[in-house]
């Protein structure tokens, strides 16, 4: 499940639940590829919850992240076609 924690111009932050911090920091690494993302990091919200809170900051931030999350998406299909040969 996704929530929208703050969406305001030029940040936001998304809690991403079930979602592992090391796939979330493979978005961020996708996100601080583009220049017009100024700033995004992902951490667990809390401890013992393990949701992982993604923050951007840029231009256009939601636009950025649907991009970066749909490009990972993309290379990890590669990934499972190119091993299940």
């Amino acid at each position: 499940m996704t929530k929208v924690l703050l969406n305001k111009k030029g940040e936001l932050h998304v809690m991403l639940e079930g979602f592992d911090v090391g796939l979330a920091n493979v978005v961020v690494e996708r996100l601080l590829k583009n220049r017009s993302v100024t700033f995004a990091a992902a951490d667990y919200d809390h401890p013992l919850k393990g949701n992982v809170v993604i923050k951007i900051r840029g231009d256009e931030p939601k636009k950025e992240l649907v991009k970066a999350l749909s490009g990972v998406s993309d290379e990890i299909g590669k990934a499972a076609k190119a091993l299940g040969k």
